[in-house]
C-alpha cells in the first residue's frame, strides 16, 4: 500500500509538535516563561555543564531535517524544545536538582535501564541501555494517548531495548606433561584437564549489533623445574683411578628432579561491532510510542545534548550493500581470482567489498608491485607495518614508526598478535598470520577498517589506515565506481525466468494489490504490488537506465511515512521496449542496490524487497508510465505488459 505527495498533501505532524501545540492551546505562549522559572536555578547549572553541546544540537535542529519543521511551529515552540532539552540535561546529569515525584521517576528510569543488562557480567555492561536515552525519548511520549504512565512507558521501552545476549559454549583443556627423574631413571605422564567456556557469541543492541568468531589456539608450552631429596642412599665407593673400592661403601643424597610442562588449548575471540539502529527505529515507531522520523530525529538531538552518543541521522542516510543476497560480479579492471576473498571479509568484518578492493589496487595495484615492499617498512599485499600487524603494545614499537625488526615465527603467531593488540589474521586456517598471504592481507584490513568504526564513520576508518585525508578521498572515489561497475545478480531460483525482447516479472510473491480502485485517500492505484518475504531480491524488468535512485529510509515504514516521497528506498529506470520507452517504478526497498545513472540488464538486482515509505506491509510496488513519468496520463496498467 503506497500514497505518494506527487498526487497529494502527505505532510504529517510529529507527536513532538502535537504535544507541543497542546501544551501551548491550553496554556498560552506563556507557559514557557512559566516552566522555564520553575525549572530555571537547576536548568542554568545543567545548561552550563552542557552548553557547547546545546547550541550544537539547536543549531543542528534548525539547519538539519527537522529546521523547516521547528520554524513552521515557530519560536513558542523553539522555547517548548528548548525546555525538552533542559529537562533532559537536569534529568541526566543532575539528579541532587530534583525532588519529590521528579527524583522518583528518575531513580526508576536508571533502575530499568540497568536491568536491561546483567550488571554482574562485565561483557554485558557496555551494552547497557543508557538511562539519558529513556529520558530524552520520554520528553516528547503523550502518556494521555495511551493510558500507559510515564513509569510504565519507561519500563516498556527498557525492556524493548534490552539488548538480546547469545552464548556459545566451548570446550578447552590444559595439558600437562610431567617428567620425573630419579638418579638418572626417568619417567613421563601425560594428563588433560577439561574447562568450559562460555563465551559472548552475539548481541543485538539498540545501537549495534556485535558478532563474534571463535578460533582454536594452543599457547605456548610453559615449564617449570624443581629438584629435591628424598634421603640417603649407600653406593660403592669409588677410589681415586676411578675404579669400585671392594667393600666399601658411603651414603650419598637421594636426589630427584621434577620437570612441569603445561599449555591450553583455548579460544580466540574476535569481535565485529556494526553500528545498527534498526532495533531503535523499531521500537520507537511501535506502541506506546508510535514516533515518526522527526520524533526520532529529535529524540536523537535531545540525547546528544546530555553527552550521548548517537548517529541515528548519519545511520538513516547510509546504503550499505553488505548482506545483499546473490552474486557480485565485478566490473573491469578487478582481478576476479580476489573477489571471493573481498566478499568473505566483507561477510566477516561488515566492509563491503569495493573499499577492500580499493586500498588493494592503491597499496600494490593487486599484488602486482615487484617487491611489495615499501620505502618505510609497510609489507605485504596490502602494506602493514610490522607494529600494526603485530599490534602497537609490542616491545619497540611505542614511538617508532610503525618499522621494528620482528622474527617472522612471531609476527605470524596469532596468539602473540592477540596479546599485543594487533591486526593480522590467520584467515586461511593455514596456523599462522602472514601480510605475504594474500587471504590474510585482505582480512586483516577489513578488520583494521571495522575495528576503526568503518560501520560508523567511513572517513575515520580509511584516514586510520593511511593517516591522509588525499588518500580517503582518493579511495571513497574510486570505491564507488568500483560499486557502480559491479553487477549484483540473484541465485538460481530467486527470481522469474527471463523474458528477452520483452518485460520479465520483477520477482517472486503472490499479487498483494492490482492496478486500479482502492480504498486510499486518492482512490486509485496506479501500481500493482507483488509481497513476499523482506530481502527477496528485485530486479530490472528490461535492460535500462536509472534515472533516480533513493536511499536512506528506515527498513520498516508505516502508512504515515513520507520518506522517499512515500516511496521508501525506490528507485526509477528507463526502459525501451519494442521500440517504445517506458519509466517504471520499483519501490519500498529495504536496500537499494541501482545508482543513479546506472546502466541495468534484465535480470540484475536494484534492490531488495522491503517495507519501507508509505506502507502497510513488505512488498514491492511497481508502476509503469509510458514516454515517461506522470500520473495519472501516462500511468499504464502493470498488468498488461509485465507477467504478473
Amino acid at each position: 500500500m503506497n500514497q505518494h505527495p506527487e498526487n497529494e498533501s502527505q505532510s504529517q505532524e510529529s507527536i513532538a509538535g502535537q504535544k507541543a501545540k497542546e501544551v501551548l492551546q491550553k496554556q498560552g505562549k506563556k507557559v514557557a516563561k512559566k516552566v522555564a522559572k520553575k525549572v530555571a536555578k537547576a536548568a542554568v547549572k545543567a545548561a552550563l555543564k552542557a552548553g557547547a553541546a546545546l547550541v550544537k544540537v539547536l543549531l543542528g535542529l534548525l539547519g538539519g531535517v527537522g529546521g523547516p519543521f521547528l520554524l513552521i511551529l515557530g519560536a513558542s515552540l523553539v522555547a517548548i524544545f528548548l525546555i525538552y532539552l533542559i529537562v533532559s540535561m537536569i534529568f541526566s546529569n543532575s539528579p541532587e536538582s530534583l525532588e519529590g515525584e521528579p527524583l522518583a521517576l528518575r531513580n526508576h528510569i536508571v533502575a530499568v535501564a540497568d536491568a536491561t543488562v546483567d550488571m554482574n557480567k562485565p561483557e554485558q555492561v557496555p551494552y547497557r541501555v543508557p538511562h539519558e536515552l529513556i529520558i530524552s525519548a520520554l520528553q516528547i511520549y503523550k502518556s494521555g494517548n495511551h493510558g500507559v504512565s510515564d513509569r510504565e512507558a519507561a519500563s516498556i521501552m527498557g525492556e524493548t531495548l534490552a539488548p538480546i545476549f547469545t552464548y556459545e559454549e566451548k570446550e578447552g583443556k590444559i595439558e600437562t606433561v610431567v617428567t620425573t627423574c630419579e638418579d638418572g631413571s626417568c619417567s613421563t605422564s601425560t594428563t588433560n584437564t577439561p574447562f568450559k567456556l562460555k563465551l559472548l557469541k552475539h548481541v543485538e543492541a539498540w545501537d549495534r549489533v556485535m558478532e563474534a568468531t571463535f578460533t582454536k589456539y594452543v599457547t605456548d608450552w610453559s615449564e617449570a623445574t624443581t629438584q629435591s631429596s628424598t634421603g640417603w642412599r649407600s653406593v660403592e665407593k669409588v677410589g681415586p683411578d676411578g675404579k669400585i673400592i671392594p667393600n666399601e661403601y658411603e651414603t650419598v643424597p637421594t636426589s630427584i628432579t621434577v620437570t612441569t610442562k603445561s599449555r591450553s588449548h583455548t579460544w580466540l575471540t574476535d569481535e565485529v561491532i556494526t553500528e545498527d539502529y534498526t532495533y531503535y527505529d523499531l521500537v520507537l515507531s511501535e506502541p506506546p510510542f508510535e514516533y515518526g522520523k522527526e520524533d526520532k530525529l529529535l529524540v536523537e538531538a535531545i540525547y546528544q545534548a546530555t553527552g550521548g552518543s548517537i548517529r541515528y541521522k548519519e545511520w538513516l542516510s547510509g546504503n550499505s550493500l553488505i548482506g545483499v543476497p546473490g552474486n557480485v560480479i565485478p566490473g573491469e579492471g578487478i582481478p576476479a581470482e580476489f573477489m571471493q576473498y573481498y566478499l568473505e571479509a566483507e561477510k566477516k568484518y561488515k566492509v563491503d567489498w569495493y573499499f577492500l578492493a580499493e586500498i588493494h589496487f592503491v597499496e600494490t595495484g593487486f599484488s602486482t608491485h615487484p617487491t611489495m615492499i615499501s620505502s618505510v617498512g609497510a609489507e605485504g599485499h596490502m602494506q602493514f607495518m610490522p607494529c600494526t600487524w603485530i599490534g602497537w603494545r609490542y616491545p619497540g614499537c611505542k614511538n617508532s614508526n610503525g618499522f621494528v625488526a620482528v622474527p617472522d615465527s612471531i609476527k605470524h603467531n596469532v596468539g602473540v598478535i592477540a596479546e599485543y593488540g594487533g591486526y593480522g589474521v590467520d584467515a586461511d586456517g593455514n596456523g599462522k598470520a602472514s601480510p605475504w598471504d594474500v587471504k590474510d592481507a585482505i582480512f586483516a584490513t577489513a578488520k583494521h577498517l571495522s575495528k576503526d568504526g568503518y560501520s560508523s564513520n567511513i572517513d575515520k576508518a580509511i584516514r586510520a589506515y593511511n593517516h591522509s585525508d588525499i588518500y580517503v578521498s582518493n579511495v571513497k572515489e574510486a570505491a564507488k565506481r568500483f560499486k557502480e561497475a559491479a553487477s549484483y545478480m540473484p541465485g538460481t531460483g530467486e527470481v522469474p525466468d527471463l523474458a528477452p525482447g520483452s518485460f520479465m516479472r520483477p520477482a517472486t510473491g503472490r499479487i498483494s494489490s492490482k492496478y486500479g480502485p482502492r480504498d486510499l485517500k486518492n482512490g486509485f492505484h496506479y501500481g500493482a504490488d507483488i509481497a513476499s518475504n523482506a530481502g527477496t531480491p528485485i530486479v530490472a524488468m528490461a535492460d535500462g537506465v536509472v534515472i533516480k535512485s533513493h536511499s536512506g529510509c528506515p527498513p520498516k515504514g508505516d502508512i504515515k511515512s513520507t520518506c522517499g516521497l512515500g516511496w521508501g528506498n525506490h528507485v526509477y529506470i528507463e526502459h525501451v521496449v519494442q521500440g517504445q520507452k517506458f519509466v517504471a517504478v520499483y519501490a519500498h526497498f529495504t536496500k537499494t542496490i541501482a545508482s543513479n545513472g546506472q546502466k541495468v540488464k534484465q535480470g540484475q538486482m536494484v534492490g531488495t524487497m522491503g517495507a519501507s515509505g508509505s506502507v502497510t506491509g513488505i512488498h514491492l510496488h511497481i508502476e509503469l508510465h509510458k514516454g515517461f513519468y506522470k500520473r495519472p496520463n501516462n500511468a499504464l496498467n502493470p498488468a498488461l505488459y509485465i507477467p504478473l
